[in-house]
């Protein structure tokens, strides 16, 4: 019997020999595949089946649309229609025939896919059981290693300029620019030189002075293939050179971040992606963490390190690993020896600002962040330690600013959830609960899986009587922390101590859940 292949991550796919596409044209016929293929055994009840694609129809005109739907199935398989089997009751798919691959692989842009992604049934029990799918989906699944390769080599090229004075200053910002980016991501950066037939990306500038303007074209290639990743054009006013070089060193230092993100999948992968190292996700945090641990020390200890105590604390603060005073411990240890291997590393000081922070240590936590400021006051990750820092110590207004500062770089787009949720919290302790809510909520848009801003958003809905948005929040809570309750959250050792101060814990005494 020829053997079929049912692929759930990503668009529902159902494959033959050779490739051959199985898979049916209508929506809910994919999306009976998608749940019989997650089912057990691959066989779910008829009555189940249903019930989530036509809850909301009468049933004989749900059962006779649920025939249609397995009748559509069975035809796309043409020859392979025994793949789709029934019984008494129930239907499935013949698993000595059909192969059920849940392998998560990224896409051009780095982005792990998500579960059933094209299935957009408008039904609501479909779409509560397609949002928990995806929920287990993304901390159940591993997702396929990347093949083994090269750091990406990042060369900066000799800026084309039209007079000596202007090649200065684009070498002056192309060079800032790579140091930025070799303080937040672990790889090599090399002269202008590769070993034949080595991967590189390409950092290069032209450049002309016009009056009291520069205009610079910056371009990221890939060599040997000259493949052009990305290009962006700048004008900058000779007046207030200063600021304008920093803003176009930030700006370009975001692009090559975003051109390394879609490279890691592409040539010359990146062990690691910042866009998990900076998630509220398990299975992106615990993929982070395993890639940074398999990195070479020797290509940047020292950020090495400190990012892999960073993820850790994220774990922590997250309720995700078993053993939270082993894990701090061990991102203690990490920072310690992160800011040993770098004493000047912006990142590496805000890391374990952090850290100490976590462990009541105020004074050094703030000592390190204002270190870390100083260092780089356009460090994103720097500027939410010092954040937080204050926050610690009381100083609610200083903490606000700082997090506002943090947000006004450009550098935050790879984070803006962590800084969101620094606002939010000093917002809170200065009892402005409206525009603290709003920023929660900010953090959701962005971060969906982030637990602490639905316990921030249950907490201040309640307490404006909002019991519908607190309720909403509550469900979202449980389905991202299995084992939540309002017991548990009312409980000396859970993390709510920023509620638990301004008395906002009304909401663990409603029974909304």
């Amino acid at each position: 019997m020829q053997s079929l292949t049912l692929r759930l991550m990503g668009p529902v796919e159902l494959t033959g020999p050779g490739n051959l596409r199985l898979t049916p044209r209508g929506m809910r016929a994919r999306g009976a595949l998608a749940v019989i293929g997650s089912a057990t055994a691959m066989r779910v009840m008829r009555a189940r089946l249903q019930d989530l694609l036509f809850s909301t129809r009468d049933p004989d005109h749900a059962n006779a649309s649920l025939r249609q739907v397995l009748r559509e199935i069975r035809v796309s398989l043409g020859t392979a229609r025994d793949a789709l089997v029934s019984g008494p009751g129930w239907v499935g798919l013949d698993s000595g025939i059909v192969r059920l691959d849940m392998t998560a692989r990224p896409g051009p842009d780095g982005q792990m896919p998500e579960f059933a992604a094209d299935l957009d049934i408008p039904d609501p029990e479909f779409e509560d059981w397609l949002r928990d799918a995806r929920m287990h989906a993304e901390q159940a699944v591993t997702p396929s290693a990347p093949e083994p390769s090269l750091l990406p080599v990042l060369l900066t090229a000799e800026p084309v300029a039209g007079d000596s004075e202007t090649a200065v200053i684009a070498s002056i910002i192309l060079g800032e620019a790579a140091g930025r980016v070799c303080d937040l991501v672990p790889m090599v950066a090399m002269p202008d030189r590769t070993e034949p037939g080595q991967s590189a990306i390409v950092l290069s500038a032209m450049a002309n002075r016009s009056g009291q303007t520069i205009h610079m074209l910056v371009k990221l290639a890939h060599r040997p293939s000259s493949r052009l990743f990305w290009s962006h054009k700048f004008v900058l006013n000779a007046g207030d050179l200063t600021a304008a070089m920093a803003d176009c060193a930030t700006e370009i230092c975001v692009g090559i971040l975003r051109v390394l993100e879609a490279v890691r999948t592409i040539d010359a992968a990146l062990g690691v992606s910042l866009t998990d190292v900076f998630s509220y996700n398990e299975a992106r945090l615990h993929r982070a963490e395993q890639a940074l641990r398999n990195m070479d020390d020797g290509v940047n200890a020292s950020l090495t390190k400190a990012l892999r105590a960073w993820v850790m604390t994220t774990q922590v603060f997250e309720r995700l690993v078993p053993d939270p005073r082993s894990s701090i411990q061990e991102a203690q240890e990490l920072a310690t020896k992160a800011r040993e291997a770098d004493p000047y590393s912006a990142t590496a000081l805000a890391v374990g600002s952090v850290v100490e922070g976590y462990l009541d240590h105020g004074q050094v936590s703030l000592w390190l962040a204002q270190q870390a400021v100083q260092m780089d006051p356009r460090n994103f990750v720097a500027r939410n330690a010092y954040s937080q820092a204050l926050t610690d110590l009381g100083h609610h207004k200083e903490a606000y600013r700082e997090a506002q500062a943090g947000l006004a770089e450009a550098l935050p787009v790879l984070n803006p959830a962590t800084l969101q949720m620094r606002l939010g919290i000093a917002l809170t302790r200065l009892g402005r609960f409206d525009e603290a809510e709003q920023r929660f909520e900010t953090v959701q848009q962005f971060a969906p899986e982030n637990r602490p801003s639905l316990r921030f958003l249950a907490a201040l809905r309640y307490h404006r009587h909002d019991e519908a948005g607190a309720l909403a929040a509550l469900e979202s809570l449980r389905r991202v922390e299995p084992g939540f309750t309002l017991d548990l959250m009312r409980s000396d050792g859970y993390p709510v101590a920023t509620l638990r101060q301004g008395g906002l814990l009304g909401v663990t005494r409603s029974g909304l859940i």
